[in-house]
């Protein structure tokens, strides 16, 4: 069967569609550029568009070209180096305070962006802000970027570890690799990185981390000397769930009764009954050392013999095993006042018994006196002999 002329043109116009060439987005035109000396190389040095765009080229070689870096010294530019892909803007001065990578206070130079300070890669914006490492970032004020891939950003801030980044007011990586340090401005001291790949704060005025877009659950850091987020003083440590830390180092869980329901009376001789049977053993955490012991029963049969804290039978809330160690009390309280009564109803029937006595003690005389003389015609009856 012959193809139709219908499908033929639809084949044709199918093809002819493959073979069209893509259409390549449209650089706008130039209205100032400056080319290369080799007019073989479609590339531009500088290029001004007429939609005001610009494009500053040039051919990177590690800075080893007879061009040299734009400008060293002091003074104000924006500079581009190609043959380091680097770039910074802004002012170069002498006698601002930096700390150098050991953590020493140094003052600049005027040499922050010269060609020995400038990193392959790298950026610096700002005042005497020094980048020096390959593809490292600095900006603000006397800040350093002193190892690759670091980033130091605000004021007399270094970061001297490799993948390191130091932001704020005098804040330090200390040559600690993979590490982040933020500090506060409030305190001149030095805030230095103490291990790699950690992550260091001051914030005096506290750290905090809301969970929601309405900032209503998260947690706070603080020193205690202000009131959280949450309405809480002198925590810690204070989360948007009620509990927290107190300046004294004390946990405390929220127990607001506004925040409960479906109450349920306890039966505190059962309670004791499932104590009773409960497993209490002293252990060690596998992750702690064998000499760090500890007491108590297991999550897991806690939760067999109390039912308490939903489906989780790996952990034991604190606010649980309080209240079973208090409604334990009570039960054992219960039981001493029965005790006490009874005991108190005893004494109070010994005291009667006491008082009688006291008062008859002829009867107790007479009494002995009766006994005797009966004990003793029987032993005389028994002793006679019969005729």
């Amino acid at each position: 069967m012959r193809p139709s002329r219908l499908a033929l043109a639809a084949l044709a116009v199918a093809l002819a569609s493959l073979a069209a060439p893509v259409a390549e987005a449209q650089t706008p035109d130039p209205a100032l550029h400056v080319r290369r000396d080799d007019q073989s190389v479609n590339e531009y040095l500088f290029r001004v568009n007429v939609n005001g765009g610009a494009v500053f080229g040039g051919i990177y070689d590690g800075g080893t070209s007879s061009g040299g870096i734009p400008a060293e010294g002091v003074g104000t530019r924006m500079m581009w180096y190609p043959e380091k892909a680097a770039f910074r803007a802004g002012e170069v001065r002498s006698g601002y305070v930096r700390y150098d990578d050991g953590g020493f206070p140094s003052i600049t130079t005027g040499t922050e962006w010269d060609d020995a300070n400038i990193g392959y890669h790298s950026v610096a914006f700002g005042m005497s802000s020094r980048a020096s490492a390959d593809y490292s970032f600095a900006a603000g004020l006397a800040s350093v970027a002193a190892q690759q891939s670091a980033i130091a950003m605000g004021e007399a801030n270094t970061a001297s570890g490799a993948a390191s980044v130091a932001l704020g007011y005098h804040a330090h990586t200390n040559a600690r690799q993979g590490s982040f340090v933020f500090a506060d401005r409030s305190s001149v001291d030095l805030l230095r990185a103490g291990v790699n790949h950690s992550a260091s704060w001051r914030v005096s005025g506290g750290f905090r981390i809301f969970t929601s877009s309405n900032l209503s659950t998260g947690v706070t850091i603080q020193s205690g000397a202000s009131v959280s987020n949450w309405g809480q003083a002198s925590a810690v440590i204070s989360t948007s769930t009620g509990a927290l830390l107190t300046t004294g180092g004390v946990w405390t869980n929220n127990s607001d009764r506004n925040r409960k329901e479906d109450f349920r009376a306890v039966d505190g001789e059962e309670i004791l009954d499932r104590i009773r049977t409960l497993p209490i053993t002293t252990w060690n955490y596998r992750d702690e050392a064998d000499e760090v012991r500890h007491m108590g029963p297991m999550a897991q049969d806690f939760h067999a013999a109390f039912g308490l804290g939903g489906t989780d039978s790996t952990h034991i809330g604190t606010v649980d095993a309080d209240g079973v160690l208090l409604a334990s009390v009570q039960a054992l309280e219960a039981r001493t006042r029965a005790l006490e009564a009874e005991l108190a109803a005893l004494r109070a029937e010994r005291d009667a018994h006491r008082t009688v006595n006291a008062a008859f003690p002829a009867l107790g005389v007479l009494a002995l006196v009766g006994l005797a003389g009966v004990a003793l015609r029987r032993r005389i009856s028994t002793s006679t002999p019969r005729s």
